[in-house]
Formats: C-alpha cells, structure tokens, sequence
C-alpha cells in the first residue's frame, strides 16, 4: 500500500491532433504525394540542447517555447481513418509544467501547438496551411476525460524507481495483486509504458495459470476425498 500510494504519476504532455487537407511538403524532400518518409516518425527535435530547454522551461514552470514533437501520419498505412486526399497527424508533444494536470490552461495550450506548428512549417511550408482541424488535450483532459491521473498517458512516471520490476512495486511485478483473482494489466505494470499490449495480455497469462493451478488443486482433493 506504501508503495502505490507514492506511486508518481506527474506528466507534461501535450496530445495534438490534426486534420490536413494534403500531407506536409518538406523542402528536404518535396511533394505532397506520400513518399517514405510521409510513413514514419516526423520529429521536431532539431538538437539535444532544443529537447533539453524544452524540459528545463517546464521544469521552471513554463510551457516550452520550442516544443519537442514526435508525430506520425497514420493515414498513410489506414486510409479509413479520414475522407480520401486528407490526412490525420497525431502530435505527441512535451513538456507543460506536471501541474497543469490540475486546470485546463487552454489559452496558454493554444499558443503552445502555434509554437509547435510555426516549427513543422519552417521544415515544410505548406504545413500551416493545410490544418484544417485541430484538437489539443493537455494533462488536465487527459485526466478529466480519459481517466489518466495527473495526466500521465504511461499511467505512471517511467523513472528508474519505477520500472521493469518495480513497475508498479517490488515484488508484485507478475501482475497479481494481494486480492486474490484481482490483476493489474495496464501500463503501469512491467512492460510499460507505451501502448503495445504486452502487460494485458501478461496479466491473463498469469490469471490463465492460475485458474489451471487451482483446477488442479481441486479435482487433486476430490481424488483425496474419494480414497
């Protein structure tokens, strides 16, 4: 219980969504035809001196001035995810100060995706431009509406402290919890963070194993009680 109560679950990220009306023209490789480099990672995180001022201004109290960006296209693989010659873009940005999970900060969150989108424009002019939707979700409505507390999308700081094993406390890593048939599979359990699966589909293995287990103990003491 000591352990879970002090389970840290700070977080300064920014979820953004966009809607284009044609992908971004990067003058490194121009063209809105999807190309390769349309289908992978589009990071904005020029230098480790940028990524890192990004998370000193948080750490000082301020959103970054020069946001750090991961992104991905994922209508390039799922052209059902949006109307044909549009695309989706979806932003995992940081740092906010952790305590903005506390009020919403909309006007601030506001100018901090027009930081972040003036950036993406210097590397693809176009890119302003062909936004023709957009949707921010700080640490406040992340734990509002998604039920993630402090804003933490890894339910949980992937700090040394608290992962692989310790991930969610030293000795409970194999996804049983002290109440019995009670199992944790979420990402703050071993394997997390991220969105990948692997601690779910962990945690029914465990539960799987168990219920064989105690099969087993059963039909052992009705051979017992039978001779």
């Amino acid at each position: 219980m000591r352990d879970i109560e002090h389970w840290k679950t700070r977080s300064g990220v920014v979820k953004i969504n966009l809607a284009l009306a044609e992908l971004p023209n990067f003058t490194a490789d121009p063209g809105t035809n999807q190309q390769d480099h349309h289908t992978g990672s589009v990071e904005m995180a020029p230098s480790m001196e940028f990524i890192e001022q990004a998370f000193l201004d948080a750490r000082e109290g301020r959103p970054a001035g020069g946001p750090f960006s991961d992104s991905v296209i994922p209508t390039t693989f799922d052209r059902t995810l949006a109307p044909e010659g549009t695309h989706i873009m979806s932003l995992f940005t940081q740092w906010v100060p952790a305590d903005w999970a506390t009020e919403p900060h909309t006007e601030e969150l506001e100018a901090y995706a027009d930081r972040l989108i003036d950036l993406y424009t210097e590397l693809a002019p176009n890119f302003k431009s062909s936004i023709t939707h957009r949707d921010i979700v700080g640490p406040y409505e992340m734990e509002q509406e998604y039920g993630l507390v402090g804003g933490n999308i890894f339910h949980g700081e992937l700090s040394i402290e608290q992962l692989f094993h310790m991930r969610p406390a030293p000795g409970y890593a194999d996804y049983r919890t002290p109440i019995d048939g009670l199992y944790n599979a979420s990402s703050a359990t071993h394997a997390g963070g991220g969105v990948c699966g692997i601690p779910g589909w962990q945690a029914a293995r465990a539960a799987l194993r168990d219920r064989e287990a105690a099969d087993r103990r059963t039909k052992a003491k009705q051979l017992l009680r039978r001779g």
